[in-house]
């Protein structure tokens, strides 16, 4: 599998999180698509790719405003669900030059389910606290871990959101840091870092 990265750094005028193409052969799979990019569909279409699905960490804005750009199944937890279409829950109201509310029908996914889009199985990993639904997905055959707003480099997710709930930080964090030490992880904003780094140098995650 190969990774392809788009990343948009922290303007807060153009607030969108990093997004990853997962591309294994000729099928791939998008993560959090966070505003409508040319350049991922041109991408997509340059390199003759079958786009299989996208895969949405949890439902602010900033993660899910591109989908509209594709026409292909959304994943989603269902406790974020709602946000998709709720300006005040996704956050837009508050953080985007304009409200955001995507019209859409997902596939609803859960802690421990496998999704099965590519030759290797993705699993989910529910770490509710930035939102309720907030997951990571993981491809525990790549060791690569995709954690949106649950965990970044030396630092954690916001926990101050409507829809946010700090006494989940602890538990959700817990379950990251099990993963092995050479899981690289592929965060919602900043660099590439590890679990390993993370168990060392990241005081939400030190055992």
């Amino acid at each position: 599998m190969e990774i392809k990265s788009f990343i948009y750094g922290d303007n807060y005028i153009e607030l969108s999180a990093n997004t990853y193409l997962i591309i294994d052969d000729k099928d791939c799979v998008l993560v959090d698509p966070g505003k409508e990019d040319p350049q991922i569909v041109e991408f997509i279409k340059e390199n003759s790719l079958n786009l299989k699905g996208i895969l949405l960490t949890h439902g602010h804005f900033d993660h899910m405003r591109g989908i509209i750009a594709f026409e292909c199944p959304v994943y989603i937890h269902k406790d974020d669900v709602k946000l998709l279409n709720n300006p005040h829950l996704n956050c837009s109201d508050r953080f985007s030059r304009k409200n955001v509310s995507i019209d859409v029908t997902p596939i609803e996914v859960e802690d421990g389910m496998e999704i099965n889009l590519l030759s290797k199985p993705i699993k989910v990993i529910h770490t509710p606290y930035h939102t309720m639904g907030s997951v990571c997905y993981y491809i525990p055959e790549e060791k690569i871990l995709f954690s949106g707003d649950t965990l970044f480099k030396d630092a954690m997710g916001r926990s101050d959101f409507v829809t946010s709930d700090p006494s989940l930080i602890k538990p959700s964090l817990a379950k990251l840091g099990s993963l092995p030490d050479d899981v690289i992880l592929y965060p919602g904003h900043g660099d590439l870092t590890s679990i390993g780094y993370e168990r060392k140098q990241n005081p939400f995650v030190k055992r």
